[in-house]
């Protein structure tokens, strides 16, 4: 004899890659991803007790405003960056040798020549010439 239960729709747990915020991320980090933490930083302006450090995954704590939390957000999701340089430095900026490379800049405007230093040699590097 059939069953209502035989035509129940059955419950699947399965996550769609396009809302896993950390799809392609290595998935032995040991912290939160550095770019979830970023958002948690620029999330929290504005609170009575905003997040002002990030942790890297060997532990060490490192300082971070919510101005250089969004250049570094900006880098890893910049538009003309192949996906294995983004995911190279995701991975670079996750210690802290690695972050602190760009946390020791003096200014969020030298971000950008810092990460074509690293990782961009011999590559063509689109400039817009265009001011806004």
């Amino acid at each position: 004899m059939v069953k209502y239960s035989d035509f129940k729709p059955k419950k699947i747990n399965i996550i769609d890659p396009a809302d896993d915020p950390n799809a392609g991320l290595d998935k032995e980090f040991k912290q939160d991803t550095m770019f979830n933490q970023l958002g948690k930083v620029l999330d929290s302006r504005g609170n009575p007790n905003p997040i002002t450090h990030v942790t890297t995954d060997d532990g060490e704590k490192h300082p971070i405003t919510a101005q250089q939390a969004r250049a570094l957000r900006a880098l890893a999701t910049a538009e003309n960056v192949k996906p294995a340089t983004k995911l190279q430095f995701t991975k670079d900026i996750q210690t802290g040798v690695g972050i602190k490379k760009f946390l020791s800049q003096p200014d969020t405007k030298n971000y950008v020549s810092t990460f074509v230093d690293m990782y961009m040699q011999g590559q063509t590097v689109y400039t817009p010439t265009t001011k806004y």
